[in-house]
C-alpha cells in the first residue's frame, strides 16, 4: 500500500514537471504570444488534471507535444547533434508514457514491448519530420496527432486482441487534423 503511494506521488511530481519543461519551451524559443500565454493556461490545467489523475490522454499528449517542441528548439538554435536530441527524446517520451502509458492500457502483460515500439515509432516519425521544410510547432502537432492514434489504438485493443469500434473516432480525428494541417502549413520556411 505504502509503495503505490510513493509511485503515485512520484508519477505527479514527474509528469508535473514534464509539463512544466514543455510549457517553458514556449517561452524560451521564438513563438507567437498567444501560443506562450495559450500553453501555459493548457499546461496549468493539464497539472491539475495530473493531481486529479484524470484525462491520461490529454495530459499525455500535452507532454509529448510540448517536449517535441522543446526539441526541435535545441536542434534549430542551440545545433545540438542528432544523437543528444535523441537521447533526450527517448527519456523524455520513456518517462511520459512509463507513467501514463500503464493507465491507459487495459492489458499490462505486453506493456515493456509497446514502451519500445512507442518510442521507436516516435523517434521514426521525428527523423521523418526532420526533414520537412515547416515549422516545429507544426512538427510537434503531427507528432502529437500520432501519439493520439497511438494511445488511442493500445486503450481499444482488448485482451482477446478484438479492436474496440471507438477506435475509428480516433482514424476519423487524426486524418481530418492532419488534412486541416497539410492544407494550411506553410511550406517552406
Amino acid at each position: 500500500m505504502r509503495i503505490s503511494k510513493v509511485e503515485n506521488l512520484a508519477a505527479k511530481i514527474v509528469l508535473s514537471f514534464l509539463v512544466l519543461w514543455g510549457a517553458a519551451s514556449f517561452f524560451v524559443f521564438p513563438s507567437l504570444l498567444i501560443f506562450e500565454w495559450g500553453f501555459l493556461l493548457i499546461s496549468l490545467i493539464s497539472i491539475y488534471l495530473i493531481i486529479k489523475q484524470q484525462a491520461e490522454y490529454f495530459v499525455l499528449i500535452t507532454i509529448i507535444f510540448s517536449g517535441v517542441y522543446f526539441f526541435y528548439g535545441l536542434e534549430s538554435a542551440f545545433g545540438l547533434s542528432l544523437w543528444m536530441i535523441l537521447f533526450g527524446l527517448i527519456l523524455f517520451l520513456g518517462l511520459a508514457f512509463w507513467f501514463l502509458g500503464r493507465k491507459l492500457l487495459k492489458s499490462k502483460d505486453n506493456f515493456h514491448p509497446i514502451l519500445v515500439f512507442f518510442l521507436l515509432s516516435m523517434l521514426e516519425i521525428y527523423l521523418t519530420l526532420s526533414y520537412w521544410l515547416i515549422n516545429p510547432l507544426t512538427k510537434s502537432l503531427i507528432i502529437g496527432i500520432f501519439a493520439y492514434l497511438f494511445a488511442g489504438f493500445s486503450s481499444s485493443v482488448s485482451d482477446e486482441n478484438i479492436i474496440d469500434r471507438r477506435f475509428m473516432v480516433y482514424i476519423y480525428t487524426a486524418i481530418f487534423t492532419l488534412l486541416i494541417l497539410i492544407f494550411t502549413v506553410s511550406w517552406g520556411r
